[in-house]
C-alpha cells in the first residue's frame, strides 16, 4: 500500500485573524497578572507600613518605661537624703538624681490646644524659648542638630539596678575598696551610697589587690568632668553596706534622624574615652511626629496622684508619681493615593501633620515611677 504523507504539510502556519485573536488573550491574561501583582504589592506595602509602625512604636514605648520607671533610683537610699556632687563642675541637668524625673513641653502643644506641622520632614530647632520651661544649654550642646518643634523633651536621672558592695577597709582619703571584681571603666560617673548619704564621683583609674579592687577617684588631670577633690571627704566616709553603682541620664525627644525624617532620639551619659564621660546621641525609631508627655502629681503628699499636667505646669518635680508618654508614629514611606488629612489627638494635644500619604497611628504608655511609689 502506497502512504500519502502530502496531508501532513498543508498546515503552513496560524492565519492573521488567529494570531490577533492570541494576542488579544495574552493581553488579557497579562493585564490581570499585572493587576494582582499591583493589589498584592500595595496590600504588602500596607502591612509592611503597618508592622514598622507599630514595631518601632512598641520598641520606642517599651523603652521609654523600663528607663522611667528607674527615675531617681540610687540603690537603698531615699530621695530626702545628702547627695554629694564630686563630678567637677556642678551639673544638675547630668547629676541631679534627686530630680529623677524632669520635663520640657513643647510651645503650643498644651492639653487642648492645635499644632500644626510646617514640613514632613521638619528642621531642627535650637531655640531654648520653643520649650517651656526653656532647654538647658547643656542638652542643645548634646543635639546639635537641634529638636523638632512640636514634641516634648523628658529626662531621666538615676543609678543603675546593679551594683558592687564595699569591701573593708571601704574607703581611705584616694580611694573605694570594693568586694570581688567589677566592671567600672575609666572615665565613668558612679554613685556611692550607704543609704543615709551619697556621692557623685568620676572614677579615674581602678587597681586590683589582695581578695577586693579598688577605684581611685582623684582629680587626676586630663578627666573630663573630673573631680573637684584629689582626696576623699572625710564627712563622705562609707562603711559595712555601702555600695557603688553607675550614674545614668536619659534624654528623650524627636529630631531629625539619619534618613532626615523625625526620629525618636535618646541623649545617653557614658564615656566616650578613657578620661571623658558625656552626652551621646542614639536614634532610637524613625517616622516619630510628636511624642507628647504628660505628668501624674501627687499635690498634696498623700502619695497618690491629684492631677495630670504638662512640663511646663509641674511646679515640684519631686511630687511626679507617674509619666504618660503618647507618640505619633508613621509610615517611612507614603504609598496609594489617598491623603492623610486627618488631625490627631496625641496626649490631649490636637497635632495636624503635613497632608501626605503615609500611614499614622497613636499610641500610648503610662508608667510609674518606682522609687517614688508607696
Amino acid at each position: 500500500m502506497k502512504m500519502r504523507f502530502d496531508n501532513i504539510f498543508r498546515q503552513r502556519g496560524l492565519t492573521m485573524v488567529e494570531l490577533l485573536i492570541a494576542a488579544v488573550l495574552a493581553i488579557f491574561l497579562a493585564g490581570g497578572i499585572i493587576q494582582i501583582f499591583v493589589g498584592n504589592r500595595v496590600t504588602f506595602t500596607f502591612n509592611d507600613g503597618v508592622s514598622r509602625i507599630r514595631e518601632n512604636a512598641n520598641f520606642s514605648l517599651e523603652h521609654i518605661a523600663f528607663t522611667s520607671r528607674m527615675a531617681g533610683y540610687s540603690g537603698c537610699m531615699a530621695e530626702t537624703v545628702i547627695f554629694n556632687n564630686l563630678a567637677g563642675t556642678a551639673n544638675a541637668f547630668r547629676d541631679d538624681i534627686n530630680n529623677g524625673v524632669q520635663g520640657y513641653d513643647a510651645n503650643g502643644t498644651g492639653v487642648g490646644e492645635n499644632f500644626a506641622a510646617t514640613a514632613s520632614d521638619p528642621e531642627g530647632s535650637t531655640t531654648a524659648g520653643n520649650w517651656s520651661p526653656g532647654l538647658p544649654a547643656e542638652l542643645l550642646a548634646a543635639v546639635p542638630g537641634g529638636l523638632v518643634p512640636g514634641s516634648d523633651v523628658l529626662v531621666i536621672r538615676g543609678a543603675t539596678g546593679a551594683s558592687n558592695p564595699l569591701a573593708t577597709p571601704f574607703t581611705d582619703s584616694s580611694q573605694l575598696f570594693l568586694a570581688g571584681t567589677h566592671d567600672f571603666v575609666n572615665g565613668e560617673i558612679l554613685v556611692v551610697t550607704d543609704c543615709q548619704k551619697a556621692s557623685i564621683f568620676q572614677l579615674t583609674g581602678s587597681t586590683s589587690g589582695s581578695g577586693s579592687f579598688s577605684l581611685v577617684h582623684s582629680d587626676a588631670a586630663g578627666f573630663t568632668p573630673g573631680n573637684t577633690a584629689s582626696t576623699w571627704p572625710s564627712e563622705q566616709d562609707y562603711g559595712l553596706g555601702s555600695e557603688v553603682s553607675r550614674m545614668q541620664t536619659h534624654v528623650f525627644y524627636v529630631a531629625p534622624g539619619a534618613s532626615g525624617r523625625p526620629s525618636l532620639i535618646q541623649a545617653r551619659l557614658q564615656p566616650v574615652s578613657a578620661t571623658e564621660t558625656d552626652f551621646q546621641t542614639e536614634e532610637l525609631a524613625e517616622g516619630v511626629d510628636s511624642m507628647q508627655i504628660r505628668y501624674g502629681v501627687d499635690g498634696d503628699n498623700d502619695d497618690d496622684i491629684d492631677a495630670w499636667a504638662t512640663a511646663d505646669a509641674v511646679a515640684d518635680w519631686s511630687r511626679v508619681l507617674s509619666v504618660e508618654v503618647t507618640l505619633l508614629v508613621r509610615s517611612a514611606d507614603e504609598y496609594g493615593t489617598e491623603v492623610d488629612t486627618v488631625v490627631y489627638n496625641v496626649g490631649g494635644t490636637q497635632f495636624d501633620p503635613v497632608d501626605d500619604r503615609r500611614l499614622r497611628q497613636v499610641f500610648s504608655t503610662t508608667v510609674g515611677i518606682r522609687n517614688r511609689l508607696p
